[in-house]
């Protein structure tokens, strides 16, 4: 849809340097401020696109307890979004994955922090939905998480025609809305680790290494 700089490197700035960037943001703000009742765990994993291999390999030999491990949280390509970039899109647009699909309360808390925001998001679940052909909530790094049994949910701002091409440069990025989104997952974090206690599950945990069903 527009022409390649000269360098013709795929230099991926909403995919996933939007979501590098936001959670670099998150964790150097939290880190000068009193901290939270719970521990708050930056990882940012590699592979995604290769069958979450990082995530999966992170999840199976963690650097904490598993189980004392109540959420988790994942951004992927939080830069774009413009009504622009796809026929849905807008200020308030925000893809959400797995919400609920473990936990209705762990869903419900980020669903009350967004609603808190100067602007909230209007969250689209048409890829959560059981079945979905794209198989999102198979294919993002918060399902290596899900398979064990932890709520976890991925926010994205959606494709575009720049994806996974080499016109995925910085300067279309929307850095309000990226920002908005840092700062919504911040505060949904923060929210999540001064409860008294941890989302409740509404399902039983199930093995690990079964199949993925969307």
């Amino acid at each position: 849809i527009r022409p390649p700089r000269l360098d013709s490197i795929r230099n991926g700035a909403d995919d996933d340097g939007s979501g590098t960037v936001g959670i670099l943001e998150i964790a150097e703000l939290l880190a000068s401020q009193r901290h939270p009742r719970r521990s708050i765990l930056f990882v940012s994993h590699t592979a995604e696109e290769f069958g979450l291999l990082g995530s999966q390999w992170y999840t199976d030999h963690p650097t904490v307890n598993r189980d004392n491990i109540v959420g988790e949280i994942d951004m992927d390509m939080i830069g774009r979004g413009s009504a622009h970039d796809l026929p849905a899109g807008g200020p308030t647009y925000l893809e959400v994955v797995g919400i609920k699909r473990l936990s209705t309360e762990f869903g419900q808390v980020l669903e009350a922090t967004n609603k808190r925001q100067k602007l909230p998001f209007v969250f689209n679940l048409e890829y959560d939905v059981p079945g979905h052909p794209l198989q999102y909530y198979c294919r993002a790094d918060h399902y290596s998480y899900a398979r064990y049994g932890i709520p976890s949910v991925s926010f994205s701002r959606g494709e575009h025609p720049d994806y996974h091409q080499i016109t995925d440069e910085p300067q279309y990025i929307d850095y309000d809305a990226l920002a908005r989104v840092a700062t919504f997952v911040k505060d949904g974090a923060l929210d999540l680790a001064n409860r008294d206690g941890r989302p409740k599950l509404d399902k039983p945990k199930t093995d690990p290494k079964a199949p993925c069903r969307q």
